[in-house]
């Protein structure tokens, strides 16, 4: 028997939703086009599309990606506070 519990997923959509408007607040406060910052990012223009749509849970390294094209930190793009 493993020692492994399987874990449910859970999916907020709340916080989806409020992650991606940030996401865009911020980018829009830089000035920047979601085309450059998915070039800043590394990632594709319409993965950034969905998630400021709220449209995808992006995973960690995703978002760690947007934080660094963004210049700032993993723990800012996630402030709790924000999220709300």
């Amino acid at each position: 028997m493993s020692q492994f519990r399987y874990v449910k997923y859970i999916r907020n959509d709340d916080i989806i939703k409020a992650l991606g408007q940030r996401v865009r607040d911020l980018r829009s406060e830089r000035k920047l086009t979601m085309e450059k910052l998915a070039e800043l990012s590394g990632i594709d223009y319409r993965q950034l599309s969905y998630i400021e749509l709220g449209q995808t849970d992006p995973g960690l390294s995703t978002l760690y990606a947007i934080a660094k094209g963004l210049d700032i930190s993993l723990a800012f793009l996630m402030d709790a506070e924000s999220l709300r």
